[in-house]
């Protein structure tokens, strides 16, 4: 069994997406998905039990709620990662993944990331490429020392280590800092995931959702994405709101 792991609250859009991502991937072995929705009304209702054959929905709303100015990841995280102990034995799980509301995740994702853990306990795809839907913008990042969080996976064998990262603002960097290569398959594929910005509702913490910080380049023509990810990027169409300057 994999668990992927799932923060959310007040980004029903990019949840609705996310759950489209999911239901078409590939894999076809068991899935946990736990979904921690911390803001009030919740956004989560979008992901039924009956979600798909062979994946088990959980939810979980922890307290106090996300409001304005506070960073509640690390605490959505621990909370996801704590509840999939409490309701799975360690032995049967293979795979933690950690996958975030608002990012593109190919069809074969999850199958293709499993391929890469023969021999270690943590994987993750660098050269991260960053696209905001709304400028229709993107970045490719120069990351070759740690993976980006929405493209990460681990053993349980290294939750010990991910505990000492809730912390921190940037999990994900800390992470791999403490892990210093030990077990670690950081590989290039063909960008089995993207990090997708400037979706509407609740702004997310990482660079790129912002202006200033990271050298984008236009896209107003759509073709960077379109060739990037194919028939998907109609998905985000109608999330372009300007010029991009």
């Amino acid at each position: 069994m994999i668990a992927l792991i799932t923060p959310t609250g007040g980004r029903p859009a990019q949840l609705g997406i996310c759950s489209r991502l999911m239901r078409s991937q590939t894999y076809q072995k068991e899935v946990v998905w736990i979904i921690v929705d911390d803001c009030i009304p919740v956004t989560s209702d979008v992901i039924n039990k009956d979600f798909r054959d062979n994946w088990t929905i959980i939810k979980e709303y922890p307290e106090p709620p996300w409001r304005n100015g506070f960073n509640t990841q690390g605490r959505n995280l621990s909370v996801g990662i704590n509840t999939l102990l409490k309701n799975y034995c360690i032995e049967d799980i293979e795979a933690i993944f950690i996958v975030e509301d608002d990012d593109y995740y190919r069809p074969e994702y999850l199958e293709k990331m499993m391929s890469k853990f023969e021999g270690f306990n943590v994987i993750g795809e660098v050269n991260t490429i960053y696209y905001n839907v709304y400028w229709r913008k993107y970045v490719a990042n120069g990351n070759m020392k740690h993976s980006s969080l929405f493209q990460v996976a681990f053993r349980p064998e290294v939750v010990s280590i991910f505990r000492m990262c809730y912390e921190d603002k940037f999990i994900d960097s800390r992470f791999f800092q403490l892990l210093a290569g030990e077990g670690v398959n950081l590989f290039h594929d063909i960008n089995l995931a993207v990090g997708i910005k400037g979706l509407p509702g609740r702004g997310g913490i990482g660079a790129g959702h912002r202006k200033g910080g990271l050298n984008f380049r236009d896209d107003h023509q759509y073709k960077y994405l379109t060739n990037l990810i194919g028939v998907d990027a109609q998905i985000y169409q109608k999330y372009y709101g300007g010029c991009g300057c």
